[in-house]
């Protein structure tokens, strides 16, 4: 199922932005109308659950001249660094704007004020109400991933793999961003706390699972039978 993002229904009021210059350089001055359409462009990426599609090269440039991001050579490479990678990246970037509002780069608040700082404000109030239930949904990735990984690790050791590589930590994937879309629709339509997503999608049985035979045990992976322990 295909959810499209449905713009958030709060208002904003927007003032132009006068000539300013910052360390000698002149700052991407917005009109009233251009940070209405960079909040619309913003909602509609929370809402899609970050996907590329939805990060526009406007919004980009924003976040390059007011947000105090820095060192991302083209939007492309800023999305797939922030967006598309671990985690942690990821948590740092939707706190920036929805959790302590602290620079994903510097670690302080000086983001906050000077130019746009009414379009700062009102993507911060956007994110907020976004920010438990994503995160939620984050740690609950996390947690099955770490699962898996603890299964597998159990899996090698009774097998007597000695060459065994465990999985890589959990990674942002284009399944991730279907269930952040998926919790942001929740969220805004119910406003209710979401169940863990451990709880919502329980295994339906251990991932590997020993099974007595006679003379020993069949390790069963996804009910394929994979060897005999002695």
């Amino acid at each position: 199922m295909t959810i499209y993002p449905i713009p958030i229904t709060e208002e904003y009021t927007f003032t132009a932005e006068k000539s300013v210059t910052v360390t000698g350089e002149e700052t991407l001055l917005l009109s009233a109308d251009e940070k209405e359409q960079l909040l619309l462009a913003w909602q509609r990426l929370m809402l899609s659950g970050f996907k590329n599609l939805f990060f526009t090269s406007p919004l980009y440039r924003f976040l390059i001249h007011h947000c105090h991001y820095g060192a991302h050579r083209n939007r492309e490479q800023f999305w797939a660094f922030y967006l598309n990678s671990s985690t942690s990246r990821f948590r740092s970037f939707l706190a920036q704007f929805g959790g302590d509002r602290r620079s994903a780069e510097q670690g302080n608040h000086l983001w906050l004020n000077g130019p746009a700082s009414d379009l700062k404000e009102a993507m911060c109030r956007e994110a907020s109400r976004l920010y438990a239930p994503l995160s939620q949904v984050l740690q609950d990735l996390e947690v099955k991933h770490e699962d898996m990984i603890a299964a597998w690790h159990r899996f090698a050791v009774a097998a007597n793999i000695t060459e065994a590589t465990l999985p890589a930590a959990y990674q942002v994937s284009e399944n991730t961003r279907n269930l952040l879309a998926y919790a942001a629709y929740i969220a805004l339509r119910h406003q209710r706390p979401l169940t863990g997503l451990q709880m919502m999608f329980p295994l339906q049985q251990p991932l590997f699972q020993p099974v007595p035979v006679e003379g020993g045990e069949v390790v069963v992976i996804n009910n394929q039978e994979k060897g005999s322990l002695p």
